[in-house]
């Protein structure tokens, strides 16, 4: 009987015996190789960089771009509009200024304040500027609706009369204003009588018309003291109410004594008078009351002054609103320099009050039948 464990044993060894058979044959035994020298021998770094090819450092590396934080984000106000354009300058009415510097000034009079008339220039210029503009002004002046304060409104519309016939006689910028700011102040004087003496209705006693007659004096003394800067201004003053024949006061000159300036104020007062009604009398219209000049006042002003009112006052200037003898009613459109009475019409209004839907012109100096009976309306500027 055969064990396993026998065949076992058998097994491995012939196992052992078959790989003896193929085990190769060994090879003659070499000389070993000499030991590894665990200890290196020290290098030179000279020697060993000499050894080295040399390379070019490479440049460094470009920064790293780094992100910003965030801005915390806060509200932007948003940007202004733009500012509205600059206004125009507002037309200055150099007639209600002259009105309220005067009306100051005769209250500061009487109430015995201190009295300055530093505006008055500036006024005098603004009448000139105006006036070389358009002839608003004047419109304003010879309007029968201009009812101011009584001895106001006439140093006023007596300063724009004296401009118009002081350009007629040529006069330049500086004469101009001389001439408008003495107008303006030509009856000072009046401010320094007695209140009940100028409102007075009725004719005047000896007495009275005696006191009235200081007051171109009394404004000559006043602006002596109040006026330094114009020592030519109290002469012109005192003078405004002389006439050329001997017939003014207060002292009676005559001719070439008298200022010229005072003059062409003396004349200006008179033509505003006889536009303004009086207790004996209505308002004349302009080309009466050049008539009436011509007739009355001839000798008492210089005929160089008189032809210059002619040529200057168109009587009824452009733009003016007339009426005619026939009924009709319109605006004075052009002056006529040869006859200042017979202007240029544009009628808008025909004989019965209707309105015009075409305007027509009729050149009064061509219709002799016809010509202004009144001025109806003026246009303020």
């Amino acid at each position: 009987m055969v064990r396993l464990s026998d065949l076992i044993r058998k097994g491995k060894d012939s196992l052992d015996e078959e790989a003896k058979d193929k085990k190769p044959a060994e090879k003659p035994s070499q000389p070993a190789p000499p030991p590894l020298q665990t200890k290196a021998a020290p290098i030179k770094l000279s020697a060993l960089t000499k050894s080295m090819p040399q390379e070019t450092a490479a440049p460094p590396p470009p920064p790293v771009q780094r992100e910003a934080p965030p801005t915390p984000r806060t509200a932007v106000p948003e940007p202004a509009p733009p500012a509205p354009p600059a206004p125009m300058p507002a037309v200055v009415d150099w007639y209600a200024v002259a009105e309220t510097s005067l009306q100051a000034l005769s209250t500061a009079i009487r109430n015995q304040q201190t009295v300055s008339i530093a505006d008055l220039p500036d006024i005098a210029r603004g009448f000139i500027t105006s006036l070389e503009k358009d002839e608003l002004l004047f419109i304003r002046a010879i309007s029968p609706q201009e009812s101011g304060p009584s001895q106001v409104a006439n140093m006023v519309r007596t300063a724009i009369f004296s401009l118009k016939i002081g350009k007629g006689l040529g006069y330049l910028q500086e004469k101009l204003e001389q001439l408008v700011l003495a107008a303006l102040l030509h009856d000072v004087g009046m401010f320094r009588l007695p209140e009940e003496l100028l409102n007075k209705a009725g004719r005047w006693s000896p007495q009275q018309r005696t006191s009235l007659h200081r007051h171109p004096t009394l404004g000559a003394e006043l602006l002596r003291s109040v006026a330094t800067d114009f020592p030519w201004l109290p002469d012109i003053i005192a003078q405004e109410h002389e006439r050329a024949d001997g017939t003014g006061y207060p002292r009676g000159l005559q001719g070439q004594d008298i200022h010229e300036l005072a003059q062409v104020i003396g004349i200006a007062d008179v033509l505003d008078a006889m536009l303004r009604s009086r207790l004996s009398r209505q308002a004349l219209l302009p080309h009466d009351a050049m008539r009436l000049l011509l007739a009355r006042e001839k000798t008492a002003f210089p005929t160089k002054l008189i032809k210059s009112v002619l040529e200057q006052f168109s009587l009824f200037p452009v733009r003016t609103q007339v009426k005619l003898t026939s009924g009709e009613i319109g605006f004075v459109a052009r002056a006529n320099s040869r006859f200042p009475l017979r202007p240029v019409v544009t009628i808008t209004v025909d004989q019965g009050g209707q309105q015009l839907r075409e305007p027509r012109e009729l050149d009064l100096s061509r219709n002799p039948l016809v010509h202004i009976s009144e001025i109806v309306e003026t246009m303020h500027a």
